[in-house]
C-alpha cells in the first residue's frame, strides 16, 4: 500500500515540475517577443549605446511633449524657390 502511495506521490511531483517548466518557457517566449518589438513596460527613458567621446543627451520629455512641433508658424523666413535647368 505504501509503495503505491509513494509511486503516486512521485508521479504528482514529476507532473508538477513538468507544468512549472512549461509555464516558464511560455513566459520566457512572451517576454522575448515583447522585447523584440520594443515593449519594456513603464515610462523608462530610452538609452542607446554610444562611443565614449560622444555627447550623451537624455530625453526626459513625455511622449506627448516629444511629438509637439519645435517652431511656431510665425518663426522662420520665406524663401522664393526658383527651378534651374
Amino acid at each position: 500500500m505504501t509503495a503505491i502511495l509513494n509511486l503516486l506521490l512521485i508521479i504528482i511531483f514529476v507532473c508538477f515540475i513538468a507544468v512549472c517548466v512549461m509555464a516558464y518557457r511560455i513566459y520566457r517566449s512572451f517576454r522575448d517577443v515583447a522585447r523584440k518589438f520594443g515593449f519594456k513596460g513603464g515610462e523608462k527613458p530610452h538609452y542607446t549605446q554610444c562611443e565614449p567621446d560622444d555627447e550623451v543627451v537624455f530625453d526626459s520629455r513625455t511622449p506627448d511633449e516629444a511629438k509637439r512641433k519645435i517652431f511656431s508658424k510665425n518663426e522662420g523666413e520665406y524663401v522664393d524657390f526658383e527651378e534651374t535647368k
